[in-house]
């Protein structure tokens, strides 16, 4: 980042699997911006879902793109489409899962910043069970030590 500046040019940023069937591009984090927020690019397939689960410092916001997201949060169903912003708060439990038949896109935001290790770490413990569910109580102790639980 230049005198307070900073572009990003597309397509550019670390890419990292999820456990969910999904990829998401790391575009800023907690370098650039003091740790306020980092802002990911997710790119899911259909039928690609998370789980249930609660961050207990970090709101979770989402930008659709492309396609159509059906979000769980604490209990209530709300389908998203292309402009459609989700915020999950801290201590709000929430899910995804994309409920079109094409590719799903959205601008992930987390504020505070998720550091760039946590997804580092994620990718690799998916990496190491490729074709395969990666260990749960693996991805666990990460969410874990980042708070993300």
């Amino acid at each position: 980042m230049e005198n307070g500046a900073m572009v990003v040019s597309a397509a550019t940023g670390p890419a990292h699997r999820s456990p969910f069937g999904d990829s998401l591009r790391w575009i800023t984090g907690e370098d650039a911006t003091r740790g306020a927020y980092s802002l990911h690019e997710r790119t899911a397939p259909p039928g690609a879902a998370s789980v249930p689960h609660v961050h207990s410092r970090v709101s979770e916001a989402f930008y659709v793109l492309e396609g159509k997201i059906t979000f769980e949060l604490d209990g209530r169903t709300v389908t998203a489409g292309p402009g459609d912003y989700v915020l999950a708060q801290p201590g709000v439990s929430h899910a995804w899962r994309v409920t079109s038949g094409e590719v799903a896109r959205a601008l992930i935001l987390f504020a505070p910043s998720v550091p760039l290790a946590f997804f580092e770490e994620i990718d690799a413990a998916v990496s190491e069970t490729p074709g395969a569910r990666p260990d749960l109580r693996q991805l666990a102790a990460i969410n874990e030590k980042y708070g993300l639980t």
